[in-house]
Formats: structure tokens, sequence, C-alpha cells
């Protein structure tokens, strides 16, 4: 059996093959419970990351064993559920063999087309200044975890606002990925009284146009249920083609 200790610091060179052999970018809401989580590493060659009961990242450089290394964790390091990307074809492979449930929870976008959206000359889009971030606290509770979230995305310049008619209708925020700057995730919120009118989608489309024209590349998500979310992500021109996944250990 492996044995599985574990350790303070999170592996950095394996860690760093684990996000190299992904066929796509990491997720930022797996990335901020990877950020917090406890480790454990195994001498072979592989590591785990939990946040309480939950399996968050999973890398064995033995991959055909996977399974093993996965089923010898859990006997030593006991959890509930695990949430992974559905392109993570070593963790969704090595859980299917051994029998464990899978279910989608989350869109994952990874691909953008090319769109033009139509908006009136009274709509833009600036970065946030100290005096916006009550009202974008205020008017994204239900996106933003707290104030100190709020204000640690505005001191990094990772927040936008957005103005309609002078009256500020959403918020936008750009959070790097794997700490390369090349790829961005990003996300909106809309004031609740303003939502329906299309700004959801305005916020999205400009947020990933300048990034796009300073060569990055945007990627975003949305949880499976918001479908207000994945629509208008889809109309500024995301395509889904991946998913956030939760696995289930049966009793």
């Amino acid at each position: 059996m492996s044995a599985f200790l574990r350790v303070a610091d999170l592996p950095i060179s394996l860690r760093s093959q684990y996000l190299a052999s992904l066929p796509e970018p990491q997720e930022w809401f797996l990335e901020e419970l990877v950020r917090t989580g406890e480790v454990w590493e195994f001498p072979c060659g592989g590591y785990a990351i939990f946040h309480g009961d939950t399996l968050v990242e999973f890398y064995a450089l033995d991959s055909t064993n996977a399974h093993r290394h996965l089923s010898n964790l859990i006997q030593q390091r006991p959890f509930r559920k695990v949430l992974c990307k559905s392109f993570d074809r070593v963790l969704i492979d090595a859980a299917q063999k051994l029998g464990w449930a899978l279910v989608e929870t989350g869109f994952l976008f990874r691909k953008r087309n090319p769109v033009i959206l139509t908006k009136s000359d009274t709509f833009h889009l600036e970065r946030a200044r100290a005096i916006d971030l009550p009202d974008a606290w205020m008017n994204g509770r239900d996106f933003y975890d707290s104030k100190d979230e709020v204000a640690q995305i505005f001191r990094s310049g990772d927040l936008w606002i957005a103005f309609n008619e002078g009256q500020m209708v959403g918020s936008g925020i750009m959070i790097p990925i794997d700490g390369s700057g090349d790829v961005v995730d990003i996300g909106m919120v809309t004031r609740p009284d303003q939502r329906n009118r299309g700004f959801a989608s305005l916020i999205v489309s400009d947020l990933a146009n300048l990034l796009e024209s300073e060569g990055k590349r945007p990627i975003c998500g949305c949880a499976e249920t918001n479908l207000a979310s994945k629509a208008a992500l889809e109309k500024a021109g995301f395509v889904s083609e991946h998913r956030l996944v939760e696995i289930y250990i049966p009793d």
C-alpha cells in the first residue's frame, strides 16, 4: 500500500507536472480550494489536496495505477466526495474503476467564438475605484463571498465596474490562473434590479475582448443550476464542452 503522509507545503514540481498534464486550464473555483487545502503526498510520486471532507485535487505519476493509489488514499485519509474537472481523465477514470458515482454540477467554458454584441453609447466598463467597493459588494452579495474578497480583487487590479447612463449596473472580475498571466478566469454579476437587460453578457464580453486584445485567454464557469449565467456567457460567445463534476463514494 502506498503510504500517504500529510505535508506542510504543496509539492510545487509535482503540481506543475499535474497542471501541464491537463488538456485545459485549471478552474478558479477549485484553485481557491487548493490554495487553502490540506496536502498529502506519497513517495512513489503523487499527491492529494483536501478541502474539509472533499478531495479537490489528485495526481499520480503512475497513472495506470491511479485507482489503486486513490483506493489506498481513502483508507488512510477518509473523504466523502471528490470535486474535479471532466477533462481530468486520470482522476475520472480512477473513480469509475472504483465504481464511484459521477454527477455533473457545473459548466466549464474553455472556448469562445467571436461575437459582436450591440450596446448603447451609455454603457461602459472601467476599473473599480475605492469608492465603488461598497456598492460592488451590496450589488453582488450572491456572487462574492465577502467584503474582504471584493477588496482583495480590487487591490489586485482585477475588479471592474459596469455603468449604464451613469449608474452602476454590475461588476466583473479577472483572475489569472496557474500564475502564468496568460489564462484568466472571468466572472460577472449584475445588480438585482438591472437583470434580464443583457448587461451580464456585455460585461463578460467586454472583459473577454480586453483580454484577447492582450493575447490572453479568457475562461469561465458557472453552476449547472445557474441557467441565467450560462445563457449570458453563451451570448458572449463562450462554449461549454466540459463540466465540473462531483464524485460520490458509495457507503
